[in-house]
């Protein structure tokens, strides 16, 4: 493995990392691409969602667009890695759905699996290493190899996952109170909810509700949700929407608010990416660190 194979461009990011650095704090952060992650050695910790995954050697998470995620590293072992992020216009039109089926979308597969272990028999692996190998090609060469790999690898995804009932333990992916919660919120995104409205929507108490949620994730339940909603406005500014309109369809009732908050969660204003093809290895939206517990 080539520890400097990497691949960035508009539509896909690339790469093999290894590292031996310790990370008591997870950096949480969600993005507007789909991610696929391989994991190969080391000691590491990956929370999506508020749910603790502890990858094993050949196992495999599968990321959605503005899914909170992070990494934690409990050790000095060798942390190694694949990481693929890519934009769906990679993908021709008509295989695009098929080859994003294994992707957890809205609606009725949001809560699918997306952690997967022993998959060495579908040669993952293999595909991935052809990705490296595409890294050392010429521009011309790679402009033509890149889609067909990113395809085969997605295909192969796809396969894996009709073929099994998630490799995980039902303990990976508990379908606890705090599911159901980022459930409802993911699905009422675009929704001006409250935080008494959820808490009456649960039966809990707007105190317990926030404990619980910084317990699991690091940030309070009002606070993912602006993330989320700066996250899908940027989306929405990307794809040529005007500021005012992505504010109202993201969930924001006060423009003044969604301008304030865009700024203090990405560092510029709205207007600069209304248009703009953001690339797959940039940094990715609002982290928020997660002190470990």
């Amino acid at each position: 493995m080539d520890s400097t194979a990497h691949i960035n461009t508009d539509l896909v990011s690339f790469g093999y990392s290894e590292s031996t650095y310790v990370m008591t704090d997870y950096a949480l952060h969600c993005h507007n691409f789909y991610e696929v992650f391989y994991f190969l050695s080391g000691d590491a910790d990956y929370l999506v969602e508020g749910v603790n995954y502890q990858p094993t050697p050949g196992s495999v998470l599968l990321l959605s667009p503005h899914a909170f995620h992070g990494v934690r590293v409990n050790s000095t072992a060798p942390y190694r890695r694949y990481s693929l992020h890519f934009h769906p216009d990679l993908l021709l039109p008509e295989r695009r759905d098929f080859l994003l089926r294994a992707f957890p979308q809205t609606g009725e597969n949001a809560r699918q699996p997306i952690y997967f272990k022993h998959t060495e028999q579908f040669h993952l692996l293999s595909y991935l290493e052809s990705l490296e190998s595409c890294s050392r090609k010429s521009n011309e060469f790679q402009a033509q190899m890149l889609p067909i790999c990113v395809e085969a690898l997605l295909m192969q995804i796809a396969d894996m996952s009709d073929s099994c009932n998630a490799f995980s333990k039902q303990s990976d992916t508990p379908q606890t109170q705090l599911s159901s919660i980022l459930f409802y919120l993911n699905q009422h995104l675009k929704d001006p909810v409250t935080l008494d409205e959820i808490s009456d929507h649960f039966f809990i108490s707007k105190h317990h509700l926030n404990k619980v949620f910084k317990k699991a994730t690091g940030t309070t339940v009002i606070d993912y949700l602006l993330r989320k909603r700066i996250a899908y406005a940027q989306m929405l500014l990307f794809n040529g929407c005007h500021a005012k309109e992505a504010a109202a369809d993201s969930g924001f009732l006060d423009y003044s608010s969604f301008y304030r908050s865009y700024v203090r969660i990405l560092g510029h204003p709205p207007g600069a990416d209304r248009g703009v093809l953001a690339k797959p290895n940039d940094s990715g939206i609002g982290n928020v660190i997660v002190h470990g517990h």
